[in-house]
């Protein structure tokens, strides 16, 4: 048995590998649609897809609405699903993942409704009013809600926008997707959300290069007020350790959407490669307050704990990850981590003095 001084050697614990690319990871916890069926990894556990469904009324009247646009969108501004409401005020979306979004309700002659809604479990019977626009109430529009600008954007290239989408989320055919968002671009040059989709599609294609001048752009358009287009280049430039270049998109992120939590973990994971892990600490339980089904937060909170050599919180950090992710690719690791460092709190607390009890 080796000597024990009843001290945990943080220096003696394995450090687990944060730098590793997020993008597909991240990717995969994105919005709605099929498993990854192009390079996935068979031993990544996926979050449940789940069924949301609801109906769209006149507040007036009464009058259940057909036709109507509803839009379910993550907090982060990325558009996962649209419908159109059938006869009866109908609507659906399907194959939708555990988490928050804004559900956007728009049509013309009523107010524009923007609603919260968490998804830990399918959703039925969802009952959302109009107002009327000629009505003298008016309601305060919600941080999603669709703006005069998205109203101008031709039909043709959301369309085409919608097919990216998919093509992009649900069949992860990149190439394929960014035809479409190109597509989308030639109809309507200011569309900066193409430009940072097909940022997102080069990641995960693993074109860094030119996903980087991508998002780029989509921030010059957008005069660095896309959201997506932050957090997913503050993510590019973490995964490629420029620590320094990621931490101001990320902080500009919150502050256009305090509830996005990749920005929130990409903060972190840049204050952390700059050995300020007291702050990173901060941000990464944002995130995964925001995401407890993330995985890969708690590997961030890991390297956190590790640098603060926070031993409690490390082992919980590690018993997360593993909860939620048992076969995931870093699982080896992190039980090996965590048997060590109980092994390392065994032999601490065999050695801790007993209290007095002497006053």
């Amino acid at each position: 048995m080796r000597p024990s001084t009843g001290l945990i050697s943080f220096k003696a614990l394995a450090f687990i590998c944060l730098f590793f690319p997020f993008c597909a990871h991240l990717f995969a916890q994105r919005g709605s649609g099929s498993p990854n069926r192009s390079g996935s990894n068979s031993n990544t556990v996926r979050p449940p897809n789940f069924s949301v469904r609801g109906k769209v009324v006149d507040t007036q009247n009464r009058a259940q609405l057909e036709n109507v646009r509803v839009e379910l969108r993550t907090f982060t501004g990325v558009t996962v699903g649209t419908s159109f409401t059938h006869t009866g005020g109908d609507f659906e979306f399907l194959n939708v993942g555990v988490g928050s979004y804004e559900l956007i309700v728009q049509q013309s002659g009523y107010h524009t409704v923007s609603q919260r809604l968490d998804v830990q479990d399918s959703v039925y019977g969802l009952s959302i009013d109009l107002h009327p626009s000629s009505t003298t109430e008016t309601l305060a529009p919600g941080p999603s809600s669709v703006s005069a600008r998205e109203l101008t954007i031709p039909r043709k290239a959301h369309d085409d926008m919608e097919k990216g989408l998919g093509l992009l989320y649900e069949k992860s055919d990149y190439q394929g997707s960014i035809k479409q968002f190109e597509r989308a671009i030639q109809e309507y040059p200011g569309y900066y959300e193409a430009y940072t989709q097909i940022g997102i599609a080069d990641m995960h294609a693993r074109n860094n290069a030119i996903a980087e001048q991508m998002l780029r752009k989509a921030l010059e358009l957008s005069h660095e007020t896309d959201v997506d287009a932050l957090s997913w280049l503050s993510t590019l430039l973490n995964d490629t350790q420029r620590f320094a270049d990621a931490e101001p998109l990320a902080r500009k992120g919150l502050e256009l959407d305090s509830k996005s939590w990749q920005s929130n973990a990409e903060l972190a994971r840049a204050l952390l490669g700059l050995h300020r892990p007291a702050e990173a600490e901060k941000s990464a339980l944002a995130a995964a307050q925001l995401r407890p089904d993330n995985a890969l937060l708690y590997l961030v909170l890991a390297n956190i704990h590790t640098q603060l050599e926070n031993a409690p919180a490390l082992l919980e950090d590690l018993n997360n990850y593993l909860r939620l992710a048992p076969t995931g690719p870093m699982a080896d690791q992190a039980r090996a981590q965590r048997k060590q460092l109980q092994d390392e709190l065994g032999d601490s607390q065999q050695t801790s003095p007993a209290p007095s009890l002497n006053r």
